[in-house]
């Protein structure tokens, strides 16, 4: 009935067109008018099905249906994959499952539903450059998707999805296609003679379109797409073009060995994924994914933003919706990644977001919105996704402050990265090309990622020399790493030599128990009796051991490892040994089950470590005991961070030392009030002289309980260790600790400051660390104020700040001194020239040597003259300093940056600069005409 349905209304349709009805017979009339009808009736019924079929309930009738159908609803994963080091960030629905479709009896749930969070930008999948220019391609996105390990297969997922699509859906049939494997027929036997699909709306595809594989080994099995027509006019009925894939069933049902053969898995498994944005561009009737319902709540408010007369390089219209795409695009990623602790860097993700912000404050600008755009946009993204996303409301302060922060910086080196590309423009290249050069110091230099500097010159109809930018990007690290050269020692070799012997061992299944959680109070060492269960010398001499138990800390989760003593017998007495061995280190096997420690000097004795040989490790008790102090420390400063600034204040990395604690954590800066109350919170805390309590639970009990987990660390979902101070702090850690709160008493914060964008750090110390610290600095003081000749340290003070004073107006008078030595210097030689490309003239000026370089002199000078000859270029030079002044409006197109870069390439030096003034130094000096006469 539905096919001929809509075959009947595609020709009713057509003969509609072509043939009014005026031109019919009454009877022919009447019967295309009752099939014309029908039809009517029928898309009517279809579009109020579809009517108001929000993204939110999209996942909401997704999750419903898979929990109805037995599953169990995990939240999203994490996007930065915590287990996973080959990837970026999560890029599909089933990537935190990889490791249970390779061990499927591990699985804690057999059948599993989720709404995953992707971002595709940087690495190997990375839709970056098209996002705005596409109706499907998105940095952000998000995958629902079923999975089953080993509860059931082909059969049951197929009917599954259909039900879901055309019932809870309600996806008319007759619009809807679906592909198989060519080779698939118990998949195309289920589609057409279980399901009742008809053939012509089932296609057979080659293993490039329908067989997926993790990877070149592992498992792997062939895959059924769900395609919707899109009946875009364009394309006929047959045409791939026409047709959306929404969704991907695969059949994980072979294993692919290392011989490429493929041998049918004992427990098949099913991953699907179907695109959120997708399907609610289908059921929202529209033709692209930006016009779906939680897209347009943010461009809306986007084209609020857009002043009416936009900035100088207004662009078309196509154009500003494209730049509203990628801002709402880029603001939905980076929001996400800053609420998993990815902050803007030069580096890895770090990098990848702060390109996706250049990007979206670039598209900003062509838009005429000047001022920032991310965080001003931020309210729609919570209005839009907050529901869905509750993180997106609790860490509000700590995302808004990093997007402020990053575009704030990114303006600033927007605006010379401009200034220096449209003097390239305006220099008349009849290639119109960046070269590599230019590209290169636009990144090195201004921030700009290369495809940001390629898109610009798109805009104005250039190109980038991208080869001569990677060769130079090349040449640079070259260089940086020829200036490390010598540095390496052979303690680089010996750090190799551990690393290969404890991934050897975790490969062997070494392993031992840690037993030094008991801290003596007064950090007295204490021998433990122990045995070796591996060991291997070292090319410098030392050893590296394993011993069972083990009482040494290995360095982990930013607490420093213990150092002691290891002791062992000549023969097989279980007596106290005879030899001692410094331990100098403790590290950690990959997986965590072990403890290597290094042994200082062993040469010659290597025979003494015997497997079983018994020996009494001793640790330093005073080391461990001030690690103690300060990672109790850490937690009460984290707790009392979050009660001062906010909950949203989250730790991005921690050192814990025996000297002191060093904690990074993302929020503004701190006021002298907000440090004042941090400090006082801490010592009222280790005052109180409350017990720390240890217990071992579940991850998702600690996580129930309010347990805070770091995002860098891995953990054992079946068992963590908590470690709580009650009514104040619980962690999970794994950590040494104090009995109490007592010793951590006095608490002082020793420094306070930006490490990043949107990243603090606060040093610390405590304890007798910060007993000693404040003795010393009270130390200082008397010294300070002896040299100021103030009775009291309280007197010193007033004593400095008239020493400021008096500063202040000394500097004043030098630099009106500066001034008129400027504008009265003279030149003991000039010389007449033109300089760049476009022949600019230019008039070099040598200064008078002086007993030392002033390049502050230099630079007042070419000002001077750029203010009162501004029909020139004026470079000074006076020794080695060197200025170019150039004004802008009397020479357009030409800027002082690029000539101070043309004259160093005949007199070599280094420099940079704005468009009116750049300065610089050169390698040799210059005193007379003859130096320069060439140029």
């Amino acid at each position: 009935m539905q096919a001929w349905l809509g075959r009947g209304c595609r020709v009713a349709a057509a003969q509609q067109r072509h043939f009014p009805f005026t031109q019919l017979s009454g009877e022919e009339c009447r019967a295309l008018r009752g099939q014309w009808q029908l039809c009517s009736r029928f898309f009517r019924m279809t579009t109020q099905a579809f009517a108001n079929v929000s993204a939110r309930d999209i996942r909401q009738r997704y999750t419903n249906y898979f929990v109805k159908n037995g599953h169990v609803l995990l939240p999203s994963a994490d996007i930065v994959p915590r287990n996973d080091a080959t990837l970026l960030f999560s890029s599909a629905g089933m990537v935190p499952f990889k490791q249970l479709f390779l061990n499927p009896a591990a699985a804690p749930h057999k059948m599993v539903t989720t709404v995953q969070k992707c971002v595709r930008a940087g690495g190997k999948h990375n839709d970056l450059d098209q996002v705005g220019y596409t109706p499907r391609h998105h940095t952000f996105f998000e995958m629902l998707g079923n999975f089953s390990f080993g509860a059931y297969s082909k059969r049951e997922v197929i009917h599954m999805a259909w039900t879901f699509v055309r019932q809870e859906l309600k996806m008319p049939e007759e619009r809807l296609r679906v592909t198989v494997l060519e080779t698939d027929d118990e998949a195309y036997d289920i589609w057409k003679n279980e399901v009742g699909v008809d053939p012509r709306q089932i296609v057979r595809r080659g293993p490039e379109d329908n067989f997926w594989s993790m990877g070149s080994e592992g498992p792997c099995g062939p895959s059924s797409e769900i395609f919707w027509d899109t009946q875009d006019s364009r394309y006929a009925e047959g045409d791939d073009e026409r047709w959306l894939e929404f969704w991907n069933l695969v059949f994980m049902q072979y294993h692919r060995g290392a011989d490429g053969e493929l041998r049918p898995l004992d427990t098949p498994c099913v991953d699907t994924g179907m695109g959120l944005e997708r399907v609610a561009s289908i059921l929202q009737g529209k033709t692209n994914n930006f016009d779906t319902d939680e897209f347009q709540v943010i461009i809306r408010d986007i084209g609020a933003r857009c002043s009416a007369d936009r900035s100088p390089t207004s662009v078309d219209n196509d154009r500003a919706l494209a730049c509203k795409r990628i801002i709402a695009d880029h603001l939905r990623a980076s929001a996400f990644l800053i609420s998993e602790g990815v902050f803007p860097s030069n580096i890895g993700r770090g990098y990848v977001l702060r390109r996706i912000v250049r990007r979206a404050v670039r598209a900003g600008r062509l838009l005429g919105i000047n001022e920032s755009v991310l965080s001003a946009l931020y309210p729609s993204l919570e209005s839009a996704m907050g529901a869905a996303y509750p993180e997106l409301l609790e860490r509000r302060q700590l995302i808004v402050s990093v997007l402020e922060s990053e575009e704030k910086m990114f303006t600033r080196t927007l605006d010379r990265g401009l200034v220096l590309l449209e003097g390239i423009f305006a220099s008349g290249d009849s290639k119109r090309r960046v070269s590599g050069a230019d590209a290169f110091l636009l990144y090195d230099t201004h921030g700009f990622p290369l495809d940001l500097t390629e898109i610009i010159a798109r805009d104005s109809g250039w190109t980038v020399d991208v080869e001569a930018f990677e060769l130079t990007q090349r040449q640079s690290r070259e260089r940086n790493k020829a200036s490390w050269k010598g540095k390496l020692t052979t303690q680089d070799s010996v750090t190799s030599e551990i690393e290969a012997a404890c991934l050897e061992w975790e490969e062997a299944g070494v392993s031992s128990q840690f037993s030094g959680y008991d801290i003596d109070p007064e950090g007295k060492p204490t021998a433990a009796a122990c045995r070796v269960i591996a060991f291997r010398d070292l090319s410098n001499g030392d050893g590296l051991l394993v011993i069972d138990p083990c009482p040494f800390y290995a360095m982990s989760g930013g607490q420093e490892a213990d150092t002691g003593t290891v002791a062992v017998g000549d023969g097989d007495g279980d007596g106290e040994g005879s030899h001692e061995f410094t331990v100098s280190d403790a590290v950690a096997l990959p997986g965590g089950q072990a403890t290597a420690l290094r042994l200082a000097g062993i040469s010659g004795k290597q025979h003494l470590f015997r497997s079983g040989q018994t020996a009494f490790a001793i640790v330093d008790g005073a080391r461990r005991l001030g690690s103690a102090v300060h990672h109790t420390a850490t937690h009460l400063l984290n707790a009392a961070l979050r009660k001062t600034v906010g909950a949203s204040v989250m730790q991005a990395g921690s050192l814990v030392q025996a000297e002191g604690l060093r904690f990074d954590f993302t929020s503004s800066a701190l006021t002298s009030k907000q440090l004042r109350e941090i400090e006082e919170s801490v010592n009222k805390a280790a005052l109180a002289n409350t017990d720390i309590m240890t217990t071992h639970m579940t991850l998702d009990q600690a996580k129930a309980q309010g347990a805070i987990a770091l995002f860098s660390e891995k953990y054992d979902a079946a068992s963590v260790r908590v470690v709580g101070v009650p009514g104040l702090s619980m962690e999970l850690c794994g950590g040494t600790h104090l009995r109490s709160t007592r010793a951590v008493f006095p608490f002082h914060i020793t420094s306070e400051g930006s490490v990043g964008a949107g990243t603090r750090r606060i040093e610390a110390k405590a304890g007798i660390a910060a007993s000693l610290w404040l003795q010393q600095q009270l130390e200082y003081g008397r010294a300070a104020a002896q040299t100021l000749d103030a009775a009291q340290l309280s007197g010193m003070e007033k004593k400095a700040q008239r020493l400021v004073d008096r500063n202040r107006a000394l500097r004043e008078e030098a630099d009106r001194w500066l001034r008129t030595a400027a504008v009265n210097a003279e030149a003991v030689a000039m010389h007449s020239t033109v300089l760049g490309e476009r022949g600019a003239p230019a008039v070099f000026h040598i200064l008078a040597p002086l007993a030392e370089d002033n390049a502050h002199l230099v630079a007042e000078r070419a000002c001077h003259l750029r203010d009162t000859e501004p029909g020139l270029v004026h470079v000074v030079i006076q020794g080695r300093a060197i200025a170019v002044g150039v004004d802008a409006e009397q020479l357009p197109g030409e800027q002082a940056g690029a000539l101070l870069r043309c004259v160093l390439q005949r007199l070599p030096g280094k420099g940079g600069g704005q468009a009116s003034l750049a300065q610089g130094q050169l390698k040799t000096a210059v005193a007379e005409l003859a130096q320069i006469a060439h140029l």
